[in-house]
Parts: C-alpha cells; sequence; structure tokens
C-alpha cells in the first residue's frame, strides 16, 4: 500500500495551482470495490457513502474511463500504479447516492477515505465515452485521487489559483471553467464532445512535479496521425480510443495533449486538405480542421485541436521534432530544437525558428519566414541539388542554419526575397517591401487585411482577411482628438503591421503596435517641429533592422530628417542632408538592394534624377542618375522591382505618347531605360497600378479601362512585356479600390469597390487569370467607414 506525504511548492502558480499539497508515494493500487465489505470500517474521513443505500460498483464504462486515465498517468509520470481488482485499495472507485448530484473524490490520505473516488446516480455515467462530460469527469476525479485540486481554488501548499489564462478546459481537466472567464458555479457549457479527451497541460506538468517525468513514454520514431472524420488517433498506425466511439459527426472533435518522452517524433497530418496550423512549441496548440474544434459554449471554442505539453525541467527530450502538412495552405512553426517541416500542397508558411532545421516547401507558393531583417542571414543555393541554405549571422544564431527545398519565398522582418532570384549562389537581399502588395498584414499571416477609417468617430478598424473570408472586422480604437491616420509600417519589427498616427495641432507623432485586432500599445514617439518648417513624408527601413522608420522633411531649408524607431521610442532623429535647389522628394526605394530603404529626389526644374543611399542616418552617396525628358511628356510614375533582382527600378509614364519605360537600377547605375511599350489611351486605357500577378519576384503593371471598366495586366520580365491580355470586366458600378494578397500566394489580387452599395469583391489572381473571384462584404458608409486605400 502507498503512503500519502505532504508535497511542497514549487513558486511557480502555473503548477502550484494544481498541487493540493498532498501525494502518494511506494506503489499505489486502485480497485473497482463491488461490496461495501470491501472498504474499511468504520469509514474514517468520508461521509458514509459505502454504507449508504443504493451503493454500487462503478459502471463499467466508468471503469473503463479510469483505466485509460491511468495509462495516461503512467505514461506521464514514473508513478506505480497497480490494480487491485474489486477488493481494497489506496483508491476505491465506486458508486454512491451519497456522492449526488455529481462526484467527488477526496485526496491521498493515511486514512480509510483518502484517494477514493465516488459517483453519483443522478447522472448516468454508464453513457461515458471518450470526449463526454462523463468520460472527462473520470479524469477530473482521477486527478482529485492522486493529488491534483481544482485549477480555480486557492489553497495547496502555495494558496494559489492557476493563473487566469491558463485556468479553463484547455489547458486543465481540473478548471470548473469550460473557458477563460467563464462561470464556476453554473456548470460546463461545453458541447456534448466537447470535453478534453486527455490530461492537459498544467495537468501534465503538476502531476510529474510530484511523480516525476516518464521519459520513456514514445521514446522512439513516432508518427501521430488523426482521422480528419473521426477524430480518431493513431500511434504508428495502432489506433487509439476513438471520440464517442468513433462514431464522427458532433463526435469526431478532437481535444487533447500530447506528452512525447523521447526519441524522433513526427505529427504527420498529410490526409488533412484544411488550411492546417502546427505549432510545434512547448504548450502551443494547433489547429487541424475548425469542425474538429471543441465548442466551449457561449461562443467560444478551444484554440487549438492538439496541444503541446511543457517541458520537465527544460528537458528537451519530451519536444515534437517534425511537422507534414496536408493538401491545404498551412501554416507551420517549428521549436528550438532541429525539426524537419514539410508543408506538402498548397500554399504554405513555415517558420523554423531555432536550431537547423530542414524546410520543405511541397507543391505550391510556399514562404519560409525569418525573425530577423535579410541582412543579418547568408544565403546560398546548390543547383545540384536545388537546394537553399540560410545561416543566421547574428549572434548566437538565434534562427540557426536551415536547408530548404520548395520554397518561393523567404519572408524577412524588411520584406520578401523571391527564391527565382538565386541564380548562382550568391548573396541577394530584398527591395523594401513586397513587390506583390503593400497592403498592410496585422496579424503576421501572410494574408493582407483592410484597415477602415470612421473620420466622424476617429474610429479604426481592421478586417482580418483569409482569401476572401473576413476572419474578424472590430474597431480596434479611436484616435485621440486632433489626430488623424498617417501611414502603415511595422515599427518593432515583428512582421504585423503598425499605424502611425499624427496630430495636426500638436504635431505628436503616435505609433500604434498592432497584433491582430488588439492594440497591443500606443505611444508618441515624438513632436515633429511644424513650426521650423519640418513635416512627416513617409516610412521606412533606413537602417535594415526590420523596424520602420520616419522620413521628415523640411518646407523651408529643404532638409532631410530621419527617425530611426524601436516600436514607440526613437533611437536617432538627426537631419541626414539638404536637398540642393529645385529639387523634391519623389519616392523610397532599395536602389542598391542591401536591405536598407534609399531616397529618390526630382528636380522641378531641370527634371533630374537623384538617388540618395542609405545607412541609417548616414547618406552614403548622392547621384544624379539621369534627366527625364519631361519636353517630350515623360514624368516619374512609381518605383518597382521588374527584374527581381532585388533592387528597386523606376517606371516613366509619357503624357503625350502614353508610352511605358522602365530604367532598371544598380545603386546609382541606370543599366537599361528602354520604352517597353505604349498604352492604348485612346481606346480607354489607364495606368493604375503595379504589383506581382505570378509571384515570380518581378513587379507588373494593371492597366485599367474607363470606357469598359476592363482590366489588363502587363507581366514584366526586366524590360520585356511578357504577357499583357485583358483579364476581365469589373462589375457594373465597382471601381478599382488597390492591390492585396488575401490568400498569401505572394500573387497581387485586385480589390474593388462598388460605389453605391460600398461592397468589397476581390480577384484571385494567378498571373493573367482570375483564379477566383468573390466578395468580401460591405463597408458601413452611411455610418461614416471608408476604406483606406
Amino acid at each position: 500500500m502507498a503512503t500519502a506525504v505532504n508535497v511542497s511548492a514549487t513558486n511557480n502558480a502555473e503548477i502550484d495551482g494544481l498541487l493540493s499539497g498532498y501525494k502518494w508515494t511506494g506503489a499505489i493500487t486502485y480497485s473497482f470495490p463491488d461490496a461495501s465489505s470491501d472498504y474499511s470500517y468504520p469509514y474514517s474521513g468520508g461521509y458514509g457513502e459505502p454504507t449508504t443505500s443504493g451503493f454500487a460498483s462503478a459502471p463499467t464504462q466508468m471503469q473503463a474511463a479510469i483505466n485509460y486515465a491511468i495509462g495516461l498517468i503512467d505514461g506521464y509520470t514514473n508513478a506505480n500504479i497497480q490494480y487491485a481488482g474489486t477488493n481494497g485499495a489506496d483508491i476505491m472507485i465506486a458508486q454512491s447516492p451519497a456522492a449526488n448530484p455529481t462526484s467527488y473524490a477526496y485526496y491521498p490520505g493515511n486514512y480509510a477515505s483518502g484517494g477514493d473516488i465516488w459517483f453519483g446516480t443522478q447522472y448516468n455515467y454508464s453513457q461515458a465515452k471518450l470526449g463526454n462530460y462523463y468520460f472527462a469527469t473520470a479524469l477530473h476525479e482521477l486527478g482529485h485521487a492522486v493529488g491534483l485540486k481544482h485549477s480555480q481554488e486557492t489553497g495547496g501548499p502555495a494558496n494559489v489559483a492557476v493563473p487566469t489564462a491558463h485556468d479553463d478546459s484547455e489547458y486543465t481537466v481540473m478548471s470548473y471553467r469550460s473557458y477563460v472567464g467563464a462561470s464556476t458555479t453554473s456548470g460546463y457549457t461545453n458541447e456534448a464532445y466537447g470535453y478534453p479527451q486527455t490530461y492537459m497541460a498544467n495537468d501534465i506538468l503538476a502531476l510529474q512535479t510530484m511523480y516525476g517525468a516518464n521519459f520513456n513514454t514514445q521514446s522512439g520514431s513516432t508518427v501521430y496521425t488523426w482521422n480528419p472524420t473521426t477524430g480518431q488517433e493513431f500511434i504508428n498506425g495502432a489506433p487509439q480510443l476513438a471520440p464517442g466511439g468513433g462514431v464522427g459527426g458532433s463526435a469526431n472533435r478532437i481535444y487533447e495533449t500530447v506528452w512525447d518522452g523521447g526519441g524522433v517524433d513526427t505529427y504527420d497530418l498529410s490526409n488533412y486538405t484544411t488550411n492546417l496550423s502546427i505549432n510545434l512549441n512547448p504548450g502551443a496548440s494547433s489547429v487541424f480542421s475548425s469542425t474538429q474544434l471543441a465548442y466551449l459554449g457561449d461562443g467560444h471554442y478551444a484554440s487549438g485541436n492538439i496541444y503541446n505539453a511543457y517541458l520537465y525541467n527544460g528537458d528537451a527530450r519530451s519536444y515534437i521534432d517534425n511537422a507534414i502538412g496536408g493538401s491545404g495552405n498551412d501554416t507551420i512553426v517549428g521549436n528550438a530544437i532541429a525539426n524537419s517541416l514539410n508543408g506538402g500542397g498548397g500554399n504554405d508558411t513555415i517558420t523554423g525558428g531555432a536550431g537547423n532545421d530542414t524546410i520543405i516547401g511541397g507543391t505550391g507558393t510556399d514562404t519560409a519566414v525569418y525573425l530577423g531583417g535579410s541582412a543579418s542571414y547568408a544565403i546560398s543555393y546548390d543547383s545540384a541539388t536545388q537546394t537553399f541554405t540560410i545561416a543566421d549571422q547574428r549572434s548566437g544564431s538565434p534562427d540557426g542554419t536551415d536547408t530548404l527545398t520548395g520554397i518561393e519565398y523567404f519572408q524577412f522582418t524588411d520584406g520578401f526575397i523571391a527564391s527565382s532570384a538565386f541564380t548562382n549562389g550568391g548573396v541577394v537581399t530584398p527591395a523594401v517591401g513586397h513587390v506583390a502588395t503593400d497592403s498592410p498584414d496585422f496579424n503576421g499571416d501572410g494574408n493582407t487585411d483592410l484597415l477602415l477609417l470612421n473620420d466622424g468617430i476617429s474610429g479604426v478598424a481592421v478586417w482580418e482577411l483569409s482569401g476572401t473570408q473576413v476572419l474578424a472586422n472590430p474597431q480596434v480604437g479611436t484616435m485621440a482628438a486632433g489626430f488623424h491616420f498617417a501611414k502603415e509600417g511595422d515599427f518593432n519589427g515583428d512582421g504585423k503591421t503598425d499605424l502611425l498616427m499624427l496630430n495636426d495641432s500638436t504635431h505628436d507623432a503616435q505609433v500604434w503596435l498592432m497584433n491582430g485586432t488588439q492594440i497591443s500599445a500606443a505611444g508618441t514617439v515624438g513632436t515633429i517641429s511644424a513650426f521650423g518648417g519640418w513635416g512627416y513624408a513617409d516610412v521606412g527601413d533606413f537602417n535594415g533592422d526590420g523596424k520602420s522608420d520616419l522620413l521628415l522633411l523640411n518646407s523651408v531649408n529643404n532638409g532631410v530628417a530621419v527617425w530611426e524607431l524601436n516600436g514607440t521610442s526613437v533611437l536617432a532623429n538627426p537631419q541626414v542632408g539638404t536637398m540642393a535647389s529645385g529639387f523634391h522628394f519623389a519616392s523610397t526605394g532599395d536602389f542598391n538592394g542591401d536591405g536598407k530603404t534609399d531616397l529618390l529626389m526630382l528636380n522641378d526644374t531641370t527634371h533630374a534624377l537623384q538617388v540618395w543611399l542609405m545607412d541609417g542616418t548616414q547618406v552614403t552617396s548622392e547621384t544624379t542618375i539621369g534627366t527625364i525628358s519631361a519636353s517630350a511628356g515623360w514624368r516619374f510614375s512609381n518605383v518597382g522591382d521588374f527584374n527581381g533582382d532585388g533592387k528597386s527600378d523606376l517606371l516613366l509614364l509619357n503624357d503625350a505618347t502614353h508610352g511605358v519605360a522602365v530604367w532598371l537600377m544598380d545603386g546609382t547605375q541606370v543599366t537599361a531605360n528602354p520604352q517597353i511599350g505604349t498604352i492604348s489611351a485612346f481606346a480607354g486605357w489607364r495606368f493604375a497600378d503595379t504589383g506581382d500577378f505570378n509571384a515570380d519576384g518581378k513587379s507588373d503593371l494593371m492597366l485599367f479601362n474607363d470606357n469598359t471598366h476592363g482590366v489588363a495586366v502587363w507581366e514584366l520580365n526586366g524590360t520585356q512585356i511578357i504577357a499583357g491580355p485583358q483579364v476581365g470586366i469589373a462589375a457594373s458600378g465597382d471601381s478599382y479600390a488597390r492591390l492585396e494578397d488575401i490568400n498569401g500566394d505572394h500573387k497581387s489580387d485586385i480589390l474593388f469597390q462598388n460605389n453605391t452599395t460600398h461592397v468589397l469583391t476581390a480577384w484571385e489572381m494567378n498571373g493573367t487569370q482570375i483564379a477566383l473571384s468573390g466578395q468580401i462584404g460591405a463597408i458601413n458608409a452611411n455610418g461614416g467607414w471608408h476604406l483606406v486605400t
């Protein structure tokens, strides 16, 4: 027989919030008594449960649930739990009306009732199946019997509850809360098969704190798979207990935490067709299918299907090593060790993180994500194996050295690089931004989002998009009096779009740091000296740290200043130079491909073009690159990367002949500047925008016809037009709004807004083909809202 002993606090509320203060030591026995006489008399510490009329053995279904739960605890810990039949034991499980209306259990104790579990008779526990309330009750009560307390209550050796963010069924079966913030007195609100199917991450860590961690569990090479129809798990092909008995339908939920003791382990989701979100970090969750997410009630769903257990004492053996995606557009995130991450089909976004990872894009347009600026990485290509190597050159190499195949784009905090830019193993850095679109991405998922403003109430709203589906569209905040929206940027370098606000009276500059539809921080970064002639001009990344900076111009003395930002802090803000007489600021770009924003200046009299190459707050070169023939009708239009070399080029238009010219740039050198074509203006056509419609990393042109509402795309390869067809006709009443990348495939999509209904429609593009056309939603223009274009 085991002995109950005291448990000390750990000073970690995530653990201490579950510790009752008691545990068993020695071999622990459990039994399913079938007679009152199996219990000691007197039944010290209890309430006469064995002798209450109606005593019965536990239903066989609950016995099966207890056996399952004990198997889980054996797998998590080094506890030695042995079955003792129907006789006396440390943990005795039976049924008694004394436990009505539901059930309860006693903590480990050196008295007759210590560790015993009692199920009441008012509930039909014979209905217990994996995933339902009755089955989860077995896990909960056995948790008490081995030393876990309720997570929402104080008490235990540290007299604390589990922190609010983890006090719900997603992190512990010991909580009375179905979801974070739910009531603890009105009962669970989970759907019928929406209950945890295992102990969850906080439970596992607390159990291991008491009984040690079992690193022999699945310690070999283990492959985990799940059935998209029934939710059943398979381990190395062996079927595990199925939710609801495997009937599928509303019982197909997957809601569990995985503990794996060692070896090389893989989540294989290659049988899924949904857009997966896989995260291998300890404590993180993964979503395989929204239809398999547990509904927790009151509009709340579980954040994942599968949750990863925490590390025990930092031991790396329990990391999940690898992941294989399905045929959808998957998002896969690795962890601190060397991972093998395979996107499978679809347009996947893969983040290896720390460790020397192997990243396989598979089919589709795939992106590998890195958490630093491009200048911090050495990138090489082996044409024989068609393999890329990306090595993090920062101190400590936080992203490691990765080997990649089947990847079309590399995403850094300062922009994207098309893998097609690598032809000879050289190192390439991107032009500022991505040529497909400069639209915002507030949650960093690779799909562009929409920003809406309300001038009447100074409201700011974000529509998070996934294709033409609006995932969320709340008002995220209200600008303070006197402020107006100025520009989007990424001021803290987290890959998520932030907002710059300016005050027309005080001339304060304010940054809103965004995390999806939440403002994570907002602060005034400084005050622009408007009385001294200074004014805001643009944003850029002048020092290549992946964080947007501010460009200021002086209308009095032609001064140019840069404010280098780190979130809401200004690191430096000097005047960096003075424009020569007659020049004005025309555009930003990255003309030498070093990942740092440069400046383009244009002379209003001579029409000379000047490039300032920048290195933070230093102008490293100030060179006149050529003169535009304004007398012949030519004018500068905008910048792009027309040959995909990572260096910004210039687009020129002719208002007299309607010619189109491209100046290919290499730093301060114009390597070519031919006229590439002529727009048929007499037929109603005009230039509308630049984008990248075929995801080749080269800027293309979009044309619009004001007479027929036709839309044409000129696909460019440097100074060559490789295709230029009309791709479609906009619907009656629709006006072109902007380019987006709403599905994250790095191809420019076209957004229209109806002038009357204000319905937004998107054309998802694949080169010169419209792959999909769909309505996104209607803007409440009558309520004062409008789209930022």
